[in-house]
């Protein structure tokens, strides 16, 4: 698969998300970002500020002091993913959410990966479900794989 199918998956597996995400009974939630250097954090709620404001206010309070930025929300939550990408100078951490699962959301997070040639190596850290569940990850993607497409 080359580098513009790759995108071309990513735009609608994200569009798809838009779509397909389950409803709870009370009404669907947002989740909301915020990263400083070494980490990123997230709440959930249906008000975009609230949600932002508050990822950012638990960077603030365990990030050791570290600047905090909000960096995303999404309505609805659906699934979402935090991957780390290493470049040979640095690195950094790129979030999906909104996806309608977990084969959605591993599925953007390696056509990511996949479609920046810049990228040495990217890290699956963390998946969070439908309901706001974690879900620790260990995996590595190497982004050449499937590149001689």
């Amino acid at each position: 698969m080359n580098a513009a199918s790759i995108r071309r998956l990513a735009i609608l597996i994200a569009a798809t998300a838009c779509l397909a995400s389950p409803v709870h009974a009370d009404g669907p939630e947002g989740i909301g970002f915020a990263q400083a250097e070494e980490g990123t954090w997230w709440c959930r709620g249906g008000d975009a500020a609230a949600a932002l404001e508050c990822a950012r206010q638990k960077c603030s309070d365990e990030s050791g002091g570290q600047e905090c930025f909000p960096t995303r929300w999404c309505y609805p939550a659906g699934w979402s993913g935090l991957m780390v990408v290493w470049l040979p100078e640095f690195h950094s951490t790129h979030v999906v959410c909104g996806m309608p699962g977990e084969e959605a959301a591993r599925a953007a997070l390696k056509a990511i990966c996949q479609s920046a040639p810049e990228f040495t190596s990217c890290d699956l850290a963390l998946l969070i479900d439908y309901d706001g569940k974690e879900m620790p990850l260990d995996e590595t993607i190497d982004p050449r794989a499937g590149a001689a497409d």
